[in-house]
């Protein structure tokens, strides 16, 4: 189908996990805009571009660093979020975050922003919603570092995150948001 086409959850394998899961973020926000319920862009790369090589391809650097994948509107309130893919089993690793993203998250988080991070498990298919608070609880721990600090164990998401599941969507992650912050907004 479409969907399955879209998402990389049907019949697609593990290859590219991130790159799918974020087609699939794109594809869900696509339904949520054309539904009327939130807009949600995917924010670009700020890429310096140096010209070509002999065989064509772009030469290039990361000009700045980046905020975070996701911005928009949703029920009247800013929403801002990173989207992350791991192949690991039992932990989500802290270095695939980086600290300019957590500081944009606390920033927008300060200023009344509903900030998160969406986090796929790529072999388990699973999706969680970490609010912003959670992860600096867990970022704060990594930065005074030890045993154990530099990651977030799965069994942790169970407890201190949300799991998200398809709806009429396939990431239907404002569903969650709502349960979250106690939003009013229409949930797809």
């Amino acid at each position: 189908t479409e969907e399955e086409s879209m998402t990389g959850w049907g019949k697609s394998s593990f290859a590219n996990r991130g790159m799918a899961f974020e087609q699939m973020l794109d594809y869900t926000n696509k339904l949520y805009e054309q539904q009327g319920v939130a807009v949600i862009n995917k924010r670009p790369t700020p890429v310096k571009i140096l010209g070509r090589n002999a065989r064509g391809m772009i030469n290039g650097y990361l000009e700045k660093p980046s905020t975070v994948d996701y911005d928009g509107t949703y029920a009247g309130r800013s929403i801002v979020f990173e989207a992350k893919s791991t192949k690991e089993l039992t932990r989500f690793p802290l270095d695939n975050v980086h600290e300019h993203q957590v500081e944009y998250l606390a920033k927008c988080h300060g200023c009344g922003a509903i900030s998160f991070m969406l986090i796929e498990f790529a072999k388990h298919q699973t999706v969680y919603l970490l609010p912003y608070e959670v992860l600096a609880q867990y970022w704060r721990r990594a930065k005074v570092g030890g045993r154990g600090t530099k990651s977030i164990p799965l069994q942790d998401f169970d407890v201190y995150a949300y799991h998200v599941s398809p709806g009429r969507v396939p990431v239907d992650y404002l569903a969650v948001v709502n349960q979250i912050w106690n939003i009013g907004g229409v949930a797809v």
